[in-house]
């Protein structure tokens, strides 16, 4: 299967889109999951925020009241100054002046220890109280002696004297006053002691839970938050949903009551709480703040807690994260557009060069590449555009170069066909000065065995014909005419080695050209010729000296001294004929090599011959494949 191929600008595309993708979106997600982490951790950090600022305003409220207790405690403590009747008026003045200087006041009481007041008073319990309230828009005293037995008495006044400090005691409704009966409310103690820490009197303010309730009706950190106050009894002091106010709040939590228990010994060892639950009602998760009031620097029984649903929390950083994904998704097509652009710049140049490539790989070298840029890819265009340069000027000369081969080699071919004939038409010649030689050489073995016979024939001459000395002295004469031809034939065949030396060297002088051993070989003829004649020349005289020689058969014995010189100058001439025997094998030899030669010369033009063709034939071909380029 054939594999799909790309081009360069949708692989830069691909190759630097796909990587940045996956990289910026893990980025933009660690980054929308850590900035919704960090919206989440910020909106739990305004509820907790919220929570300590409204327990320290809540705090600071009731500490004010507090320090008001603690004023009237102060002047109280002076009770002995004072004398019983002026006593009593000078406090309860002091009352009625901070309950009219406090309208959030709803009573300001006085409880004295009959002891206190009555050195003599010897019972267990009895106390008597002054109290200055708020009733039908006028303020009230009531003044009374109370719990004069002994028996073992409960409620809120000696449950202050057992723990002799101050106090913001829980919500409760007043069963003592008749006008005040059914009225919810809270009240803030202060102990009367003496100098020794004992218990003499309790200084107590009480105020509404309408008032907390305004304090915390403000509290709305987010939607559909919701706030309170929960005192030590966790009965609800103050609520965002009022008609909450004074109810059992764990028994509205119903199953959700766990984690609340949870968070309530938290928050009793330490001063802040939070957790979150699901509601059982509405299926919704919470989260929960709760913070500890304080009394001046101690904590007190009372907790103001805000419960957030997770989801209005959680919006915020939803909004963050959906504005961060939108952001991420308009920077990634910011992204591709930008690495678009990249790769077209990249790419462009890129492609330019390919063009041009393919340009001079199809032959055609007059293509120009124009890219100006002052990096690597600019380095690139100008090196192949040299390239093409150098290849236009090295193509021309190659051009050049072959026509000029062409037109050798046709030349060459023309000599060498040339050469190959003359090889031939000498090696004919060779052949036939060859074949003259060896016929000679066969003529002189038998002038030689002749004159062998001869000197046999003398010799037994000598012997047998004493008589005829006139005759061979005749004879003698004959001879003598025989040794002058002899020296001819014996010039001839100085001449026939000169002429071979001649020949020799005229070849080697003009190599395949041979021109000069056509003279030599003429010549050789010529001397053959003369070789020739001479012996027949010879064979007459032998003849006449024979036909003399038996005319004077009967002398004989007179030229005998004659007959045994004439036999030792036929020996000479014997041992003449057998040198010039040698010298004409040698001779022959010589012009056999020569042939050798001039064959080899002959096959070697007509290698030559072929080669030059082939070459022509090569120097087309090499003209024909470089006209592929066009410079």
């Amino acid at each position: 299967m054939k594999q799909r191929r790309f081009k360069l600008k949708r692989k830069l595309n691909l190759y630097i889109l796909i990587p940045a993708t996956i990289i910026y979106c893990l980025a933009i997600g660690y980054i929308s999951f850590q900035l919704k982490e960090i919206t989440y951790s910020e909106s739990i950090e305004i509820v907790k925020t919220t929570t300590r600022e409204n327990r320290n305003k809540i705090s600071e409220h009731l500490n004010v009241i507090m320090e008001s207790a603690r004023t009237l405690r102060n002047i109280f403590s002076t009770h002995k100054k004072y004398e019983p009747a002026q006593r009593d008026a000078f406090f309860e003045n002091i009352l009625l002046s901070s309950l009219e200087k406090n309208p959030d006041f709803l009573s300001v009481g006085l409880y004295w220890e009959m002891k206190t007041i009555d050195p003599k008073y010897n019972k267990k319990n009895g106390r008597r109280r002054s109290i200055y309230f708020r009733a039908s828009n006028e303020i009230k005293l009531q003044k009374e002696i109370v719990d004069t037995t002994n028996t073992a008495l409960k409620g809120i006044y000696y449950t202050a004297r057992s723990l002799n400090r101050e106090m913001l005691w829980d919500p409760y409704y007043d069963v003592v006053t008749k006008e005040l009966a059914g009225t919810l409310m809270t009240a803030l103690f202060v102990p009367v002691q003496d100098p020794s820490g004992h218990f003499e009197g309790l200084v107590g303010i009480d105020i509404t839970l309408e008032e907390i309730n305004k304090l915390i009706s403000g509290v709305k950190p987010f939607e559909e938050s919701t706030a309170y106050i929960l005192g030590g009894n966790r009965l609800v002091v103050a609520h965002t949903d009022q008609s909450l106010t004074g109810k059992n709040f764990p028994g509205t939590l119903a199953a959700d009551s766990t984690k609340f228990k949870d968070g309530f010994k938290q928050i009793a060892n330490h001063s802040s709480a939070s957790f979150t639950y699901t509601n059982s009602k509405n299926k919704e998760e919470y989260f929960v703040s709760f913070e500890t009031i304080m009394i001046g620097n101690n904590p007190s029984n009372w907790i103001v807690g805000i419960e957030v649903p997770t989801r209005i929390i959680l919006k915020d950083a939803k909004n963050v994260l959906i504005a961060a994904i939108i952001t991420g998704i308009l920077g990634l097509i910011l992204l591709y557009v930008i690495i678009y652009f990249i790769a077209s710049r990249l790419s462009d140049p890129i492609v330019k060069g390919v063009d041009f490539a393919k340009k001079i790989a199809a032959g055609d070298l007059s293509a120009k590449l124009l890219i100006k840029q002052d990096d690597e890819i600019g380095d690139l265009a100008n090196s192949l555009s040299g390239m093409a340069s150098k290849l236009t000027t090295i193509m021309s000369e190659i051009i050049q170069s072959s026509e000029i081969i062409t037109d050798r080699s046709i030349e060459l071919m023309d000599s060498s066909v040339k050469l190959s004939n003359g090889a031939n038409n000498q090696a004919a010649a060779t052949e036939e000065i060859s074949s003259t030689m060896e016929q000679m050489l066969v003529r002189i073995q038998q002038n030689t065995r002749s004159a062998q016979e001869t000197e046999k024939i003398a010799l037994k001459a000598a012997m047998g014909i004493q008589e005829g000395n006139e005759a061979t002295k005749n004879l003698i004469l004959s001879m003598n005419n025989i040794v002058q031809k002899i020296s001819i034939v014996g010039e001839i065949a100085k001449q026939t080695n000169l002429l071979a030396i001649n020949a020799a060297i005229e070849a080697s002088r003009y190599g395949i050209q041979g021109k000069g051993f056509a003279v030599v070989a003429a010549e050789v003829k010529k001397l053959a010729e003369k070789s020739q004649l001479a012996a027949k020349e010879i064979n007459e005289l032998s003849t006449h000296g024979l036909i003399q020689a038996r005319e004077t058969g009967e002398k004989l014995l007179e030229i005998i001294p004659d007959i045994e010189q004439t036999a030792l100058l036929v020996k000479e001439i014997a041992a003449s004929s057998m040198d010039q025997k040698l010298s004409s094998e040698e001779i022959n030899n010589g012009i056999k090599q020569l042939n050798k030669v001039t064959q080899q010369n002959a096959e070697s033009s007509f290698g030559l011959s072929i080669n030059s063709k082939e070459m022509s034939k090569q120097a087309a071909n090499l003209k024909k494949l470089i006209s592929y380029f066009r410079i």
